[in-house]
C-alpha cells in the first residue's frame, strides 16, 4: 500500500486536473497503483493558482461527491502546496496536509533561496514543514539538503526524478539523495494523465533494485501515514 502526499489531482483550481472528470480517471491511476490514501495539494499563493485558499474546501467537497458516485475505494485528504513568499504570512494552519502540523512548502527554482532559514523558523512555529520536490532546487548541494534536514525540515522527491522523466532534474543526483537515505516522501506530483500522471507504482518497482524494503516502506507509506494519524 502507498500513500501519494503531492499532487494536483483536485479539479480546476491550479496547472493540473481540469475537470471533475478527469480527476477521476487520475484516481483511478492511484487506486490501479496501490494507493490507499491521496492528499491532495493544489497550488497556494502560486501564479498558477485560480481560486483563494478558503475555497477549497467546497471543490474538494465536490470531489470526495463525485469519488462516492463512482464507489472508488480511495482516502482523499485536502492539503496545498504552498510556494514560499517572503511578503506573505498566511496561516498555515489552514492549508497543513489534512489538518496536521506537516506542511507542503516549495521554494523558487530560480532564485536562490534561504530554504535552511525558512524550515527552521517554521519548525519553531511548531510545524514540521516538508520541502517539495527537494531535487528541482538547482542552486542547492548534497550538503545543503543535509542542512536542510537537521533544521527541522522533511524532503520530498518526485517520481518523475527519479525516472528520468523530468528533464531539468539530474537523475543521478536524485539517487544520490535517496541512497544516503536523506529523503523522508516520494510523491508522484502528479498533473495529468501524460508525462506527469500518478506513477507511484512504476516508481517504487524502479527503486525495488536500489534500496531496502524498509527504507522503500517509509519513503511510500509508513512516513506519510504519520501525516494522518497526528
Amino acid at each position: 500500500m502507498m500513500i501519494d502526499i503531492h499532487n494536483h489531482i483536485l479539479p480546476n483550481v491550479d496547472d493540473g486536473s481540469k475537470s471533475i472528470e478527469f480527476s477521476l480517471e487520475m484516481i483511478k491511476k492511484e487506486i490501479a497503483d496501490g494507493v490507499e490514501s491521496v492528499i491532495l495539494t493544489p497550488h497556494v499563493q502560486s501564479h498558477v493558482s485560480r481560486i483563494e485558499p478558503e475555497k477549497l474546501i467546497e471543490v474538494f467537497n465536490e470531489l470526495l461527491d463525485a469519488v462516492k458516485k463512482e464507489n472508488l475505494n480511495i482516502n482523499l485528504y485536502l492539503g496545498a502546496e504552498i510556494l514560499y513568499r517572503s511578503h506573505l504570512s498566511p496561516d498555515y494552519s489552514m492549508i497543513s496536509l489534512a489538518g496536521s502540523k506537516y506542511i507542503l512548502i516549495e521554494f523558487s527554482m530560480s532564485v536562490e533561496t534561504p530554504i535552511e532559514d525558512i524550515v527552521y523558523d517554521l519548525s519553531r512555529q511548531g510545524f514540521i514543514p516538508i520541502v517539495a520536490h527537494i531535487e528541482r532546487y538547482s542552486y542547492l548541494t548534497f550538503d545543503d539538503y543535509i542542512r536542510i534536514k537537521n533544521s527541522g525540515a522533511m524532503l520530498q522527491v518526485n517520481g518523475n526524478s527519479i525516472m528520468g522523466i523530468d528533464k531539468k532534474v539530474n537523475k543521478k543526483s536524485v539517487m544520490k539523495i535517496l541512497k544516503a537515505e536523506l529523503a523522508d516522501f516520494v510523491a508522484s506530483d502528479a498533473h495529468n494523465m501524460d508525462i506527469r500522471l500518478p506513477n507511484l507504482k512504476e516508481t517504487y518497482n524502479y527503486l525495488e533494485k536500489h534500496l531496502s524494503k524498509e527504507y522503500l516502506e517509509k519513503l511510500f507509506y509508513s512516513n506519510a501515514k504519520q501525516i494522518l494519524t497526528k
